[in-house]
């Protein structure tokens, strides 16, 4: 089937219609769909409410996070008139004031990271140039293509289950070795770090110092959320990503841009996107990640921290090089979808010994993580 673009509300009319179908038949049914308006995080419980199919749930969270770099539909977005030039200021500056506080407020916690993974087959493109631009400016995001990413849909490669310890300020991550072989996969291609305060503190710090526009308002959980756009140019960028060169990895701090969704009241950043702007030779990669923040509860207290992400990725096939006088290349798409859940306090937990090498009934020290 040719891909199909669609409004959120005409795919709530097939979903509509598909009710009551097996799991496969659904699946198969809005594969090849493609959204033109973004899919929020509480559209896409609800759907998944409806279809418990393990087969259609993946293709609905596929399909969300293709579209998280996409602007809501209309009945999405307030008509609430914009704020003063002023009153946008102030927010900023209170934005500001909440990533310097939220990071040294958090305490030494860990959390579950589960990411699944999505990745296409490899395609067979031609240099040299950039992807087509007229793409990236229908959804106001240069770089990407507009909804779908490829002609042809990614598919699931397994999950990846790890434990991320947060202590002194400093984000550790350690593997989960379950029992279950699929969650036990590595992360395949690509990763990101930093969600739980040091790209809040970049981005706010490089958006600041580089252009910040109103956007719109969008309706929150219970509040007006706002929604600011952003745009850093390459000699104001401490942004990172790691680009393959040579076999190894090649850290370049490339201009970017994206979406700031924040608390007007308290500065708290409810939504993050950033998408690259690489400049040649990696100008036909691109990279982007989207982060969600809401309040969750450690220890008996409340702290807003990352809930969701989306990373998306498309380059060069690493181990793929061009032949003389052959400027075909392999691109691959890869999108991973990334849940934060079971946040705990980390204690440490300290047992005596007793003289004369005798162990008391607390057994040897330990240090580590306690619920």
């Amino acid at each position: 089937m040719a891909a199909k673009s669609v409004s959120i509300q005409q795919f709530e009319q097939m979903l509509f219609a598909e009710q009551g179908k097996s799991d496969d038949k659904v699946a198969d049914r809005i594969e090849d769909v493609v959204l033109t308006e973004r899919a929020s995080s509480a559209r896409l419980a609800r759907w998944e409410k409806q279809f418990q199919g393990g087969h259609t749930r993946e293709v609905l969270m596929r399909l969300a996070d293709e579209s998280a770099f996409l602007e809501p539909p209309v009945d999405d977005v307030l008509k609430d008139p914009a704020p003063d030039v002023e009153t946008q200021q102030k927010m900023m500056a209170v934005a500001l004031d909440y990533v310097k506080s939220a990071v040294k407020q958090l305490p030494n916690f860990y959390a579950t990271r589960m990411t699944t993974h999505f990745q296409d087959t490899p395609t067979m493109l031609t240099e040299p140039g950039p992807l087509p631009m007229a793409m990236g400016r229908a959804m106001r995001m240069p770089g990407f293509f507009n909804g779908r990413f490829d002609p042809k849909p990614m598919r699931s490669t397994g999950v990846t289950k790890m434990t991320v310890t947060y202590r002194d300020g400093r984000e550790v991550r350690d593997t989960d070795t379950g029992k279950d072989k699929k969650q036990d996969l590595p992360t395949t291609g690509f990763t990101t770090r930093g969600e739980f305060g040091p790209i809040l503190a970049v981005v706010i710090g490089d958006a600041l110092r580089g252009q910040v526009t109103w956007a719109r308002w969008e309706q929150g959980a219970s509040d007006p959320v706002a929604i600011f756009n952003y745009s850093v140019p390459e000699d104001r960028s401490n942004y990172g990503v790691a680009v393959p060169k040579d076999g190894k990895f090649e850290d370049v701090y490339p201009a970017y841009h994206g979406e700031i969704a924040l608390d007007p009241a308290t500065g708290a950043i409810l939504r993050l996107s950033v998408v690259a702007e690489l400049a040649p030779p990696n100008e036909a990669r691109q990279t982007g990640m989207m982060v969600e923040y809401a309040p969750v509860e450690i220890g008996s207290r409340i702290y807003t921290c990352p809930v969701h992400g989306v990373a998306f990725s498309k380059g060069r096939v690493a181990d793929l090089k061009p032949s003389p006088g052959n400027t075909a290349v392999l691109m691959q798409s890869q999108l991973n979808d990334v849940a934060f859940t079971e946040y705990h306090l980390f204690r440490a937990e300290t047992h005596i010994v007793g003289d004369g090498g005798e162990k008391s009934d607390s057994g040897p020290a330990s240090i580590g993580p306690q619920n």
